[in-house]
């Protein structure tokens, strides 16, 4: 689904004298505001209640409860999820113990992993666990979505806000991944190894022109989150640390150079997704292919050798 619209994305990048087409960001100078993303304005922990007191119909728990009741009534299940989405309101919510950031910055939405928490949410048994694990690991619905039903099934607003994800953070990492190759090889030659540590440097480097550790530094600072722990990094602050990278490539950058490192990342994620689906062919394969019938003792399947 996210494939398919950056390879268009991308094809139409090649016609616009450089320009990447990345949708709806908010102009951090104050121009135009904020943009519509299908969520509700973000806000401070401490009006938590009264938040969720003012928006108690619509809230998560009664989405969650809906989607519940939409199992038990036997709607299908990706059906039902795709409502419980499109609904959904909140940008980020702690559950037990652990933070959730749907929408980083008010622009990108993660639109798998409010999948996950509501399939979580479900009682044991409503879903077809097989289903929702090649949905949630693989990308892979349980029905063949084009680019455009997937985007009726969003909503216009988040969608949007699904492409800002897909090139702030998917694209980003595959571009991580692209420059790491490209100094493999670049150093293929040489009689001596370089350390992880190294490595992530020259990546980051070549990229951004600072080290890592630096930028990480820099993105906490601006964040007011100099007391987090400076060797560990949770999942939910590194893609929005990753969003982070691709704003401020965006903002420092020549668009010529821009659209360059962007291609790169656009190249490897289609190289991994074809990965991803030959390797989801070969599983097919193996598992349709019928049973030799040597195999096969009064009807029961039987090791052989």
């Amino acid at each position: 689904m996210a494939e398919a619209t950056a390879e268009q994305a991308a094809g139409q990048a090649d016609e616009q004298a450089g320009e990447i087409p990345i949708p709806h960001l908010a102009d951090r100078q104050g121009g135009d505001g904020p943009v519509e993303t299908g969520f509700a304005p973000d806000h401070d922990p401490r009006d938590e209640q009264i938040f969720n007191g003012e928006l108690m119909e619509f809230g998560p728990q009664a989405l969650l409860a809906r989607f519940q009741a939409q199992l038990h009534a036997g709607r299908p299940w990706f059906d039902a999820l795709f409502d419980c989405i499109r609904d959904w309101e909140s940008p980020r919510e702690t559950h037990d113990g652990r933070e959730y950031v749907y929408l980083i910055e008010q622009e990108a939405f993660d639109w798998l992993l409010l999948a996950e928490r509501i399939c979580d949410s479900a009682a044991p048994g409503l879903l077809p666990g097989h289903e929702v694990e090649s949905l949630l690991v693989d990308e892979s619905p349980p029905v063949p979505l084009s680019e455009i039903e997937f985007q009726e099934r969003l909503g216009t607003a988040k969608y949007w806000a699904h492409l800002n994800f897909l090139y702030g953070v998917r694209v980003e990492q595959a571009l991580h991944l692209a420059m790491e190759r490209v100094l493999r090889k670049e150093r293929s030659g040489l009689a001596f190894s370089h350390a992880r540590d190294d490595l992530d440097g020259d990546v980051f480097g070549r990229i951004y022109g600072a080290r890592q550790r630096d930028l990480l530094r820099e993105y906490r600072e601006a964040g007011h989150r100099q007391d987090a722990d400076p060797e560990r990094i949770e999942h939910a602050e590194w893609q929005a640390f990753t969003y982070w990278l691709f704003r401020r490539r965006l903002e420092r950058q020549d668009p010529a150079r821009v659209a360059s490192d962007t291609r790169q990342g656009l190249e490897m994620l289609y190289e991994l997704e074809a990965a991803k689906q030959r390797r989801h062919r070969r599983r097919a394969a193996a598992s349709e292919r019928p049973p030799d019938a040597s195999d096969v003792i009064d009807g029961v399947l039987v090791a052989v050798g």
